[in-house]
């Protein structure tokens, strides 16, 4: 016969295991979705990379690519804003050059500039 004491240590133990399995979970999925939340509020955020390089959820979009994936998010809705991050080391002529290619757009383009340093 079992003793009731150690039916009860494993099931504190299985239950904080189970806890710890759900803290895990958690800790991994919250940065994805805060990540993701300006998405489902209707904002698609380009990172503009010091080499000039655009990143849309940390996955490389090459330039030719960018009119295509304007229509398309167009087509999936129309009130959709483009939000430009921009790098503190990209220089303001590279910026120059793409923001013609967001205008071209009938989406709403917002820039959102780095942080001046403080001197």
């Amino acid at each position: 016969m079992r003793d009731p004491a150690s039916a009860h240590w494993l099931l504190a133990l299985s239950g904080s295991s189970l806890c710890l399995c759900l803290l895990a979970t958690a800790l991994l999925l919250l940065p994805q979705w805060q990540q993701q939340l300006p998405a489902r509020r209707g904002v698609v955020s380009l990172h503009l990379s010091a080499d000039g390089s655009l990143r849309l959820w940390n996955q490389p979009i090459a330039s030719a690519a960018l009119p295509g994936l304007l229509a398309r998010t167009r087509r999936l809705s129309p009130s959709t804003r483009i939000r430009l991050v921009v790098a503190p080391q990209v220089p303001w002529g590279v910026v120059q050059d793409l923001l013609p290619r967001l205008d071209s757009s009938p989406l709403h383009v917002d820039l959102e500039l780095p942080p001046t340093p403080r001197s």
